[in-house]
């Protein structure tokens, strides 16, 4: 059989993998379980990555990945069955309607993440009270030019850490990567908006990554105020919603009205990502995302690799293309190392 790599997912490092693997001249299928490419990835239109509005984060790797005669892409393509042997792999699709058997001499996993339902935490009343809304809502709201936020808004607060670091059904007990810094980048950007609105930043801890700290740094300098603080609710009285909290410095209960609370919602693996990995014979963590065995991207299943949001834990998209590149090596040496199979 010729060599060649099915890679499973849709989010950025999937495309990064593709990329640096069909400039290598390897044929890969790219298996897309949602509609279309990178839909997570549009999630963060605001750029993360640069701190600056960037709406065309995906663009360019898809023109790039159309250039490749040697990629073929499904999207919107289900996985039936996922056989698990040694190399080369089996996959069994449905796809328009038909069903399809493929093969490989390597795998890569590169699913994109869910984003953590907020109703599960009823206690914050989304989708139950005006005013309290979630980062991609927000983010949403800004791209649309229909902020929630305008000269009449007193206070904003963000609150960090929803449906990350907890123990509870649906959500991730580990950090998500990406939301104190995409937080923080959105209360930059109020800030510079509405400088005389108070934006409040409460928090488990502040994880800003490499140089996002710049990202925290600049919020301090701005006004933005952080709050070491656990939230335990969230209720309206008249005109505010009133978050109820506990001062973690202090050891202290207190209140803090505000008019708009965002909810910094975090990752959580797809839906089925986890019956796919185990019929693969690939081992997962606790939180149900792909375990690595030895980073930065193998897995407990020789030829079958991990990157991006699959890779232990969601990621931020520096990290995740960082891991499309590195799984994309990692394949092409073993189907280069396994030329006989």
């Amino acid at each position: 059989m010729s060599k060649n790599c099915m890679i499973i997912g849709g989010e950025i490092a999937a495309l990064r993998a593709a990329i640096d693997l069909a400039t290598l001249g390897v044929p890969v299928n790219l298996i897309n379980p949602s509609t279309e490419l990178g839909i997570i990835t549009k999630m963060f239109q605001r750029g993360v990555s640069d701190f600056a509005y960037n709406t065309d984060l995906l663009t360019p790797y898809l023109e790039e990945l159309s250039t490749y005669s040697n990629v073929v892409i499904k999207n919107n393509a289900r996985i039936t069955k996922a056989i698990k042997r040694n190399s080369p792999f089996e996959v069994e699709i449905e796809h328009n309607g038909t069903t399809e058997k493929l093969v490989a001499s390597t795998m890569i996993l590169a699913p994109e993440f869910d984003v953590f339902s907020a109703e599960i935490l009823e206690e914050y009343g989304y989708g139950a009270l005006e005013g309290v809304i979630t980062i991609f809502d927000l983010e949403t709201a800004f791209r649309e030019k229909k902020s929630p936020i305008n000269q009449d808004t007193e206070r904003v607060v963000f609150v960090l850490c929803v449906g990350s670091r907890i123990l509870r059904d649906g959500a991730n007990s580990d950090c998500s990567a990406y939301c104190c810094s995409y937080s923080i980048n959105q209360a930059l950007h109020i800030k510079k908006e509405f400088p005389d609105v108070e934006v409040v930043v409460m928090y488990m801890d502040i994880r800003t990554v490499g140089s996002h700290e710049y990202l925290y740094n600049e919020a301090r300098k701005s006004g933005v105020l952080f709050i070491r603080g656990r939230p335990s609710a969230i209720e309206r009285s008249e005109d505010k919603l009133i978050t109820t909290f506990e001062d973690t410095l202090v050891d202290n209960q207190d209140l803090l009205p505000a008019d708009i609370v965002i909810l910094a919602v975090g990752g959580v693996p797809m839906p089925g990502c986890d019956k796919i990995a185990l019929d693969l014979d690939v081992q997962l963590t606790p939180n149900k995302f792909v375990k690595i065995t030895e980073k930065p991207v193998l897995t407990s299943t020789p030829g079958i690799f991990a990157c991006g949001s699959a890779c232990g834990g969601v990621k931020n998209i520096q990290q995740s293309l960082s891991e499309g590149g590195a799984a994309a090596m990692a394949a092409f040496q073993f189907i280069m190392e396994h030329k006989e199979i």
